[in-house]
This record gives structure tokens, C-alpha cells and sequence, in this order.
């Protein structure tokens, strides 16, 4: 699989953050690792299912295949240090697989799930469509990679499926380790209600912790530095849980 790693690799002890974009799509993600490595982290951004290069993809178009490829990954290459899981959308679904895999093996662990999709009342795909004009007010073309958007055309369907049959308010329950959940305050696919019910759920956790922040739905790409800010307060979580 392809990964994009940015920043120097400054310690193999500092924490990691490894993003897992929404819908397959790493382009949109860049202005936050870039934001990540200018406060001194370093941060890998995971090419899954695959739609940055061409076939064969390295795992199936589907949130669980890609948070479980996403767990041996970072079992791979970032075994001994502290590791900060970053999910956008889609990819915060498929983050919360990679953080329920990990946490059965170590402790220096620590999730955010950034405008996770899909609530409740959107699992219907006319009831998602109808939210989707809103969700992307602040958004423009320059956030998409028309080349991703092509070789993943058939697979971002299969991704759009899966998450729609997920129910991340139920599986998040059994996640034991510090979370922080946030969306754009214009992002009609995360209202502020189904962000309470995801933090609220979290009754395994040792710390949760909630934020508007800027934006919509792709505030990874409109507000990267206060996204990385946010995941700069995970890390030293991550920390902490390591000692």
C-alpha cells in the first residue's frame, strides 16, 4: 500500500499521526499534515483503498477493510511510539476499526474522528443527498484530485455503502482509548446533536473530547491549523497514555 509520510521522521519515540482520509481521497488531507509537521509532528497520510495510484488496490473499498489494513500499518512501522489516529468522514468510520484493533495491543494510542459520518437520520441515501449541498458550504473544487476521483469512481461507491450500513455510535462504546470528536460548524453531515450522541457513547474511554471547529465538511483542506491544533491536544494524550 502507499503511504505519504510528511515531515523528517524526528524521533522514533515522538508520536506518529496517520491519517485516514474520507472516501479513499488523501489530496484534501495535505494542508493538515503539512500544518501537523509544522508543530513538530511527524504525520502519515494512508493511500486506502488505494485511489491515489492505480490497481490493484491493496485492500477492498470498504471502511473495515481499511481501518483493519490501516491497524497493520501502523503495527509495521510505527510499533514503539505513540500514535495518533486521525479519521476524516468516511475515514473516521474506518479509523474507529483501525483504534479498536490497536488498542488490544498497546497503550500509547489516541483517536480523532473528525467529521465521521453517518448520522442516524442520513442512512438513507435521498436523506444524505439532501444534506449534502449544506454540508460542503464552505468547500470548493480545489479540495478534489479529479485523477483520485477517477480511478476510485467505482470504489468510493462501495465505501459510500459501507459506511452507510455502519453504526459507529454503537462500536465507539467498546473503544478504550482517548478520543476527541469534531466536525466543521457548518457540516451538515455531523449536527451538533449526532456529535454529542458519538461523544456521549464513548463509555469505554478514559478521556473524550468534543469541538466545533471552522469549516464544513472538508475543514481538513479550508482550517488545517486548527485541526492540527486539536490533534496536537490528542497527542499528548497518546502520550500520557504511554506512561
Amino acid at each position: 500500500m502507499r503511504s505519504l509520510t510528511v515531515g523528517e521522521q524526528r524521533s522514533s519515540t515522538a508520536p506518529l499521526v496517520v491519517i485516514v482520509p474520507g472516501l479513499g481521497l488523501p489530496f484534501y488531507t495535505l494542508p493538515t499534515a503539512r500544518a501537523l509537521v509544522a508543530r513538530g509532528f511527524d504525520a502519515a497520510v494512508l493511500d486506502l483503498p488505494g485511489f491515489g495510484s492505480s490497481r490493484p488496490w491493496p485492500t477492498r473499498p470498504s471502511i473495515h477493510a481499511i481501518g483493519l489494513t490501516a491497524a497493520r500499518w501502523v503495527e509495521a512501522t510505527a510499533s514503539r511510539r505513540p500514535v495518533v489516529v486521525l479519521g476524516h468522514s468516511t475515514g473516521g468510520q474506518a479509523a474507529l476499526t483501525t483504534g479498536l484493533a490497536l488498542s488490544a495491543r498497546r497503550r500509547a494510542l489516541a483517536v480523532v474522528l473528525a467529521g465521521t459520518t453517518f448520522a442516524p437520520e442520513q442512512r438513507r441515501l435521498w436523506r444524505l443527498a439532501g444534506a449534502t449541498p449544506l454540508a460542503y458550504r464552505d468547500d470548493g473544487p480545489a479540495e478534489v484530485d479529479p485523477a483520485e476521483l477517477y480511478r476510485g469512481r467505482t470504489g468510493i461507491v462501495a465505501i459510500l455503502h459501507s459506511g452507510l450500513r455502519d453504526a459507529p455510535e454503537q462500536r465507539i462504546s467498546r473503544l478504550p482509548v482517548p478520543l476527541t470528536v469534531t466536525a466543521g460548524v457548518h457540516d451538515a453531515f455531523v449536527p451538533v446533536p449526532w456529535l454529542d450522541r458519538l461523544a456521549l457513547s464513548a463509555s469505554s474511554a478514559p478521556s473524550v473530547r468534543t469541538s466545533l471547529l471552522g469549516g464544513s465538511h472538508n475543514n481538513l483542506f479550508t482550517h488545517p491549523d486548527a485541526v492540527a491544533d486539536l490533534v496536537a491536544l490528542a497527542a499528548e494524550d497518546a502520550t500520557r497514555s504511554a506512561g
